[in-house]
């Protein structure tokens, strides 16, 4: 094994297999291109977040843990939390702009002797992750497509395989979207961007104008009503746990890094953006939601709880369909973001030769990396899969998505503390004195979620609703040791990116 090079003012690192003259230059030649304008990668970040829309799905822990207080302050409470880790993060998206995003930034904080082994495992950890996410948002959007069908014809039921089958369609549509027509969905995102903004005005509007019924201020903000067998205070923090979700997809927009110009600076506008942006979006539409909600059991129990949502509020077939309709365009939307995220993530990290066949999944067509895009759309289908065999398998999978997002974004933020922040080269945005407050609260804060993150949403919990996640997690990092251990550690070294000292441009 070769000696790793220390950082210097222009960094070239390349994996060991690339060494060789010829497949050097093909790896330089396999560029992507500056597609994206800074307002695409606002409207990325901003879609794949969408916290309002988002939400939707994520309604029934924090409900079932406080009621409207559990909501409505576990929003908050989140926000600051999610807030922090943001900031920080785009701190170091600042400092080092990868469409490798986590890893990249990893393994440029880390001590020489051990940020390759970090930087593999970060880089597949965000694999994880990602696929996770997606798998999660477009299990929603076919799940809704069915109970459309089941609104408007009560005699249907759907059968997990068919949904299973619809979550495969729904996959390959996105992956030929996003594979051919890259900068078409840049340009789709930004009119989604202002159709989720139009849509929150309007859904504020129709749900308190419409709604027959509306809920006293002490619904909403001070009558506890913990449903989920743990004792108050630990309910609070399941609900502030579960309001997490609101935020997450801080990562998104590093992905794009390669692909806009002056990414120093574009890349943590839009997480500062999406993450304010989120915030007041979420708290002012729960709000307005609980003045409506009449039964909150039926919300915790509904598969999709943002279409009793609206049964609830407008007690209309009609204008539930309109409705649903629109959440699944903002869900399939973020469907399409990650099919990009992930392909790009697959692809540097093929580029450094941190995954097996790199050579093969390096090819961009157009400089688009449809290959790579590929290996996300087979993992879909495998995934899905346990959809069918198992729904506890299923869900403990989705909730790796936020467990091991947190940890590849605060992990280098934790480094900073004991390296010190003079590693950090010049960048457009820096925390200057903050940064020290700003990266030990968010290490602190991993160490919370990651705790609440394991445990049961609901005390005393059977088989069927035990939370699986450590078990989940262990076989991810088995899998993460198999790829090192079965031949890819001799490979990947690292960033093969040629990265400027300078605040403003990466050059690839």
């Amino acid at each position: 094994m070769t000696k790793e090079p220390e950082p210097s003012d222009s960094v070239s690192l390349q994996a060991s297999g690339y060494t060789e003259k010829g497949v050097t230059a093909h790896v330089e030649n396999e560029k992507l291109v500056k597609r994206y304008s800074p307002l695409s990668v606002i409207a990325f970040a901003f879609t794949t977040t969408n916290s309002w829309v988002a939400f939707g799905s994520g309604l029934a822990v924090p409900l079932a843990c406080g009621g409207g207080p559990g909501l409505i302050y576990g929003l908050v409470a989140a926000g600051v939390v999610m807030a922090v880790i943001g900031v920080g993060f785009a701190e170091l998206a600042s400092a080092f702009p990868s469409a490798g995003g986590q890893y990249h930034i990893v393994y440029m904080v880390f001590p020489p002797r051990v940020r390759r082994v970090v930087a593999f495992v970060t880089a597949w950890l965000t694999i994880i992750y990602i696929m996770a996410a997606l798998a999660s948002c477009n299990f929603f959007v076919a799940s809704s497509i069915l109970d459309l069908v089941s609104l408007w014809h009560p005699g249907y039921k759907a059968q997990a395989w068919q949904t299973y089958l619809l979550h495969i369609l729904l996959c390959i549509v996105g992956f030929v979207a996003t594979s051919l027509y890259p900068s078409a969905i840049g340009r789709l995102g930004i009119t989604v961007f202002w159709l989720s903004l139009a849509g929150f005005v309007a859904s504020l509007a129709t749900i308190l104008a419409v709604s027959e019924k509306k809920q006293p201020g002490s619904v909403v903000f001070a009558d506890y009503e913990n449903a989920s067998g743990w004792s108050d205070g630990w309910a609070f923090f399941m609900a502030i746990t579960g309001c997490l979700w609101a935020y997450s997809g801080v990562d998104g927009p590093t992905h794009l890094a390669e692909e806009v110009h002056n990414p120093s600076r574009n890349v943590p506008n839009a997480i500062f953006l999406t993450i304010g942006l989120g915030i007041i979006t979420v708290l002012a539409w729960n709000i307005a939601l609980m003045f409506v909600v009449v039964d909150v059991g039926a919300i915790i129990e509904s598969t999709v709880p943002i279409l009793e949502v609206y049964n609830q509020a407008l007690n209309s077939r009609v204008a539930t369909t309109i409705w649903t309709v629109y959440y699944i365009i903002m869900f399939y939307e973020i469907v399409l973001n990650l099919f990009i995220f992930g392909g790009r993530t697959v692809w540097s990290l093929s580029r450094d030769g941190g995954v097996p066949f790199s050579k093969y999944f390096l090819h961009l067509n157009h400089a688009s990396p449809i290959r790579a895009t590929a290996v996300i759309l087979a993992l879909e289908i495998v995934v899905g899969v346990l959809y069918v065999a198992s729904t506890t398998a299923y869900t403990s999978f989705i909730n790796l998505t936020l467990f091991a997002l947190n940890i590849t974004v605060v992990v280098p933020q934790a480094v900073l503390l004991f390296r010190g922040r003079a590693c950090l080269p010049e960048r457009a945005f820096s925390l200057g004195k903050l940064g020290y407050p700003v990266n030990a609260l968010a290490t602190l804060f991993l160490v919370f979620t990651s705790v609440t993150l394991c445990f049961p949403s609901f005390a005393h919990p059977t088989p069927s609703s035990m939370n699986y996640l450590i078990v989940v997690a262990a076989v991810g990092v088995a899998l993460i040791s198999a790829f090192w251990w079965g031949g890819l550690r001799v490979r990947f070294t690292g960033p093969s990116v040629h990265i400027s000292r300078g605040p403003v441009e990466i050059d690839t």
